[in-house]
């Protein structure tokens, strides 16, 4: 005869009393659709266009959901990404804490400290970024901080809109300190006192 500890005997009590026997919720639990098709720890990918390297992508995660009606590829652990342009020069680089990109609409988002630099050296930084690759944009409403490589710093309290390569932007309710060269120093007399 085995002799059971009571602890033990009242926590099978209550495991058998919490096992439920709803099906619907079991479903939802076990659906394929809630399981990745594909999962990838410590990926490491490039994109080539007629042979040459076109972008890096490096995650902790990679997680392929096919078995959906939108199918998606999600990066819980956290994305970085880096653009090079025809000459193998860095064009645009992106990082962020979580990242999703749905195939068939050809969208992305990127979420958690996202920071995106650009070939000219500015850099961006928000909490939440989208992309869509048919319209050759990404966009925020969300707060967005642009550090030039000026230094000059540019605030949009409500967002901003770019181009793919974050090289032609514009902003959403603006605020912040911007550095201008006075055109005007080298010209006396053009500039009424």
């Amino acid at each position: 005869m085995i002799k059971l500890h009571p602890n033990i005997l009242l926590f099978v009590f209550f495991f058998i009393n919490s096992c439920s026997d709803d099906i619907p919720k079991i479903n939802r639990i076990t659906s394929k659709e809630d399981l990745p098709t594909i999962t990838i720890d410590n990926i490491e990918s490039s994109f080539t266009e007629k042979g040459r390297i076109k972008g890096i992508l490096k995650a902790k995660r990679m997680e392929v959901y096919n078995d959906v009606v939108e199918p998606f590829t999600k990066f819980p652990k956290g994305i970085s990404i880096v653009f090079f342009d025809k000459d193998g020069n860095l064009e645009s680089s992106m990082t962020a804490k979580y990242a999703i990109y749905y195939d068939k609409k050809q969208t992305w988002e990127a979420v958690g400290n996202v920071v995106m630099s650009n070939i000219k050296g500015d850099i961006l930084k928000t909490s939440h970024l989208y992309g869509d690759e048919k319209k050759q944009k990404i966009y925020t409403d969300k707060l967005v901080r642009i550090t030039k490589s000026n230094g000059s710093v540019i605030v949009a309290d409500s967002g901003f809109e770019s181009n793919t390569n974050f090289t032609i932007y514009k902003f959403i309710d603006v605020s912040g300190r911007i550095a201008v060269k006075d055109e005007f120093e080298n010209t006396p007399d053009t500039i009424p006192q």
